[in-house]
């Protein structure tokens, strides 16, 4: 089944006839400028797989919380488009430095009231966060001014300046360890990634190692997590009929070998953290029938 992209707020939306969950998806820096081109063959499994898809293209900007409330804005006019989505769950999926916005909208999602609250946002006009939304993370790099916009010098002068990347990797790291979510979280990383890391990297130096440590506490050592092969621009790739062509840095387009490898991941991954959405759900309902009555 091959999705068809309509326009709708700032988003390219595939409307599936039979939804069974919509993932908003968001890319990198550079390529997640045309998500809808660029990674092709991954949302058309997922579209294939039973998703609708929001394919919000990157932008641009060193106020990353504010790009963050931006999602939750797209979130918001597409599902208020598309009445047969309502009741059906939303998934995040981001890859390399959009990982970064999705955490931020976790990190900055208040647990009691729901909503989010980054500094300076009051209830009273604050969005819905990401309450009971999972969220799936591949190759997450949540940099610095560097990672944003690497050129030499230039970054490091930003930042003297107080312009460069906010939150910073250290601000961002520290949002997530005092934050009470992130239990509906998993990741996907490659073994060769020299942006982001691999499971065997040192925490203190990549975002991949980080996250699995860090994460792997909250979640009471289950942590959903598959590395895979390849490197950093695995989840690239375009269909050209029959044939699918990823991206490589050096070489440029080659053919995906094997190309349903990291799909397959993701799809069941999905599932898995749809499965402890519900149950996440029903565990605050039988605690909340069984709390002793106010008063």
């Amino acid at each position: 089944m091959t999705p068809h992209y309509e326009r709708i707020a700032h988003s390219l939306v595939a409307r599936h006839p039979k939804p069974i969950g919509v993932v908003e998806f968001y890319g990198g820096q550079f390529f997640g400028l045309i998500p809808a081109t660029t990674y092709d063959y991954f949302l058309e499994n997922l579209f294939a797989a039973g998703y609708t898809i929001i394919a919000v293209p990157f932008e641009f900007s060193f106020n990353h919380v504010a790009v963050a409330e931006s999602l939750l804005a797209e979130r918001d006019q597409v599902r208020e488009k598309l009445p047969e989505i309502d009741d059906v769950p939303h998934f995040w999926v981001g890859h390399s430095l959009g990982c970064k916005f999705i955490a931020l909208l976790e990190a900055y999602t208040d647990p009691a009231s729901g909503l989010y609250l980054p500094p300076g946002r009051s209830k009273a006009t604050a969005r819905r966060g990401i309450i009971d939304e999972p969220s799936l993370l591949m190759a997450p790099d949540i940099g610095d001014t560097a990672a944003a916009l690497p050129l030499p010098v230039l970054p490091q002068i930003l930042d003297s300046l107080g312009l460069g990347v906010r939150p910073t990797r250290a601000e961002t790291q520290r949002l997530i360890v005092e934050d009470e979510l992130f239990h509906l979280t998993a990741l996907i990383s490659f073994a060769g990634d020299t942006v982001a890391g691999n499971a065997s990297g040192s925490p203190e130096k990549n975002d991949v190692p980080w996250f699995i440590q860090t994460l792997r506490g909250r979640q009471d050592g289950t942590l959903l997590h598959r590395e895979l092969a390849g490197g950093h621009l695995v989840p690239l790739g375009v269909r050209l009929a029959d044939v699918v062509l990823e991206v490589d840095p050096q070489i440029g387009l080659l053919p995906a070998a094997p190309p349903a490898e990291l799909e397959r991941a993701a799809l069941e991954l999905l599932a898995d953290l749809g499965g402890r959405r519900v149950a996440g759900i029903r565990r605050r309902q039988v605690a909340a029938s069984s709390a002793p009555a106010a008063g």
